[in-house]
């Protein structure tokens, strides 16, 4: 898997991305190289334009003042995060933390109880997806030791998540951009539901992992 990164756009702390949407907002000049970026294995935040594959091949940025408010803004970097659980952005408070996690996602598709709409991140679905199982699993043992024969508490939750999971599903189709009816491709939908998103804005909306094009 590779590693997530962290970014500022203009002061303001970015949702965690992939190194290859980082060169595309660079691309875009969306990241400029007086923003700031931060990953596992630095000591500190540093300059984007610190990091030579980011800007790889594009022209300077044309700022004024940009070299000053770069080095102003790294010469006093927040402490880095505790060693564990694997380092977090400095800016992160334990909430924030909390709120990452597969069950947080899995309320927040319970949210969106039947929303067809807009995008979903591979982390929402699947986090979601494996959520649904282990629960699901849970349930049928329930049934298993209540004995008779039925497996009502297993069915009911089923019937219950069948519609949030068809929606995260269409999102998560959404945001490779293809259409909803690809759940429906057996076995190729496990591979498309496996695909980064596309950068940016596509037809089904802005990039959910940083709410921007």
């Amino acid at each position: 898997m590779s590693a997530e990164y962290f970014y500022t756009v203009k002061g303001a702390r970015q949702e965690p991305t992939t190194l290859d949407e980082l060169k595309s907002l660079a691309a875009r000049e969306e990241l400029k190289r007086s923003d700031l970026v931060w990953t596992e294995g630095m000591t500190a935040w540093q300059s984007a334009g610190s990091t030579a594959e980011i800007f790889q091949g594009l022209p300077p940025d044309l700022e004024p003042g940009m070299m000053t408010s770069t080095l102003s803004a790294a010469a006093t970097p927040p402490p880095l995060p505790s060693a564990t659980p694997p380092p977090l952005p400095p800016a992160i408070t334990a909430a924030e933390s909390q709120s990452n996690s597969h069950f947080s996602w899995y309320l927040q598709v319970l949210k969106k109880y039947a929303v067809f709409d807009g995008r979903a991140t591979r982390r929402e679905f699947w986090s979601f997806f494996f959520v649904n199982i282990a629960i699901s699993f849970g349930l049928a043992i329930i049934d298993g030791l209540i004995g008779g024969g039925s497996d009502v508490l297993y069915d009911l939750y089923s019937l219950f998540v069948m519609i949030p999971f068809i929606a995260v599903g269409i999102r998560r189709m959404h945001d490779t951009d293809r259409s909803g009816w690809w759940i429906l491709l057996p076995v190729g939908n496990l591979m498309c539901w496996s695909e980064d998103g596309k950068p940016g804005i596509n037809r089904f909306g802005s990039n959910p992992k940083t709410g921007k094009p």
